[in-house]
């Protein structure tokens, strides 16, 4: 007999269920509950899109555009995450739950220091760590690797998503993968494939992505940081 489990998280309430395809738990909800509202993989409900903000122009410090910023998820990395969704995307994955972060020059362009203060601000406590996603980070690299060198020096666990698989960022010839990964905690590979969305369990949107620890462990030497 198929072991299914859930796990409600005590906090937030969020429902996470493992051992279940997605068209089996669709209906068995379609009986169970009241019609369903999207809320884009549990993120929270105010996960609005940022309001755009001035920057001068002639700023030297790294910068990053940046869609959303956003706390208290439960879905995307270990337990409670503040998570930052970046703009630009090159995939086009059919069925994205946020096209609206295809375009590169969307979102708010915000200072890698700005960043870091909304990610870690007092309203997002407590947490586990920090996740980024997209759009592609990747698509940002001088901005993500200062980020994340922000982030690291408070000790935080990172999160980063990718569309790219790690074997295509490491054909890229860009010194700041390596260092990039480096500070990554856990890499979550891989374009979104619909019709994989079945059992892609935790953290996953669909079944070819892969959930990768210290990601720089599986680089090439060519690839690795001095």
């Amino acid at each position: 007999m198929l072991e299914t489990t859930w796990i409600i998280d005590p906090i937030t309430g969020a429902l996470t269920v493992e051992g279940l395809s997605h068209s089996s738990l669709t209906a068995m909800t379609k009986e169970w509950l009241s019609p369903s509202v999207a809320i884009n993989c549990a993120r929270p409900l105010d996960s609005s899109p940022m309001n755009p903000l001035p920057i001068l122009s002639t700023t030297t410090e790294p910068c990053l555009r940046v869609h959303r910023i956003y706390h208290h998820s439960v879905v995307e990395g270990p337990g409670r995450r503040s998570v930052a969704q970046v703009s630009g995307c090159a995939r086009f994955c059919v069925g994205c739950f946020v096209p609206e972060t295809f375009d590169l020059n969307s979102g708010v362009k915000l200072t890698v220091r700005e960043i870091s203060e909304k990610l870690l601000a007092d309203e997002g406590a407590p947490r586990d760590g920090i996740t980024i996603l997209g759009g592609e980070p990747f698509l940002q690299p001088f901005g993500l690797l200062a980020l994340l060198q922000l982030l690291k020096a408070q000790a935080q666990h990172i999160t980063l998503y990718t569309g790219f698989t790690l074997e295509e960022l490491q054909q890229r010839d860009d010194a700041s993968i390596g260092e990039i990964l480096a500070l990554t905690d856990i890499l979550i590979d891989g374009p979104f494939v619909k019709k994989l969305t079945d059992n892609a369990g935790e953290w996953r949107g669909s079944t070819n992505q892969r959930i990768l620890h210290h990601p720089a462990q599986y680089l090439t030497s060519t690839n690795r940081t001095a």
